[in-house]
This record gives structure tokens, C-alpha cells and sequence, in this order.
């Protein structure tokens, strides 16, 4: 699962900070989510067939890479979004559990700041 992140709402509370914080409080939190595949090197750099440039331009007349910067909204999503727990049974209570430590830390968000 993914949770939204939105600093401005935190006073500027970095999303690593309150990661850090959720776990803390016993809970799950990791900052990002999926690796940006526009700039894997398996995207970009490898030569799958041999034909002595990257498999993604081999057949193409121009350059089809997508390099760093090319997709700000996409790059800019690892500090935007955190993986949150996975529930897979309905136990209100764990769920409770959780719930609560998220909810505590985004309440006392400003003694993070400091």
C-alpha cells in the first residue's frame, strides 16, 4: 500500500524524518515507492542484442532515453509517496494500532522540526 506525502502540510517535515518516526512508533513507514525505470541502466544502457548500442535506441533514428530530469513529476514522487502497511486480514485492532501511530506523529509533527 501507498500513503500520500505532503510536507507543506507538516511544516516542511521531511518524508525520511517521518518515516523514522512512524517506526518509532512501532508502526511501518518506507519513503518512495518503485524504482524509477525511465532511468534504469537496463532501460538505457544495455546492449540485449549485441548490435553495439543500447537495445532502446538500436532500432530507432533518434534517442528514445528518457535521462534524469526528462519526468520532474515522476522524479519527484520518492519524496511525495511512502509504502505503508500491507493488511491482509480485516483485524481492526492491529489496524487501530497503526492508524493511531500515523495519526501521532502527524499531530506532533512540529517537535520533529526541531
Amino acid at each position: 500500500c501507498r500513503g500520500r506525502f505532503f510536507n507543506e502540510e507538516l511544516n516542511g517535515l521531511s518524508i525520511q524524518k517521518f518515516a523514522q518516526a512512524i517506526k518509532a512508533e512501532g508502526s511501518e513507514c518506507t519513503p518512495g515507492g518503485n524504482l524509477l525505470m525511465h532511468l534504469h541502466p537496463l532501460l538505457n544502457e544495455a546492449d540485449t542484442f549485441n548490435h553495439g548500442k543500447p537495445t532502446r535506441i538500436a532500432n530507432s533514428n533518434r534517442d528514445l532515453r528518457q535521462p534524469e530530469g526528462s519526468l520532474p513529476i515522476t522524479e519527484s514522487l520518492p519524496d511525495r509517496i511512502f509504502k505503508t502497511p500491507w493488511f491482509k486480514h480485516c483485524q481492526a485492532d492491529i489496524i487501530k494500532e497503526h492508524a493511531e501511530a500515523y495519526r501521532k506523529v502527524v499531530t506532533q509533527a512540529h517537535k520533529l522540526l526541531t
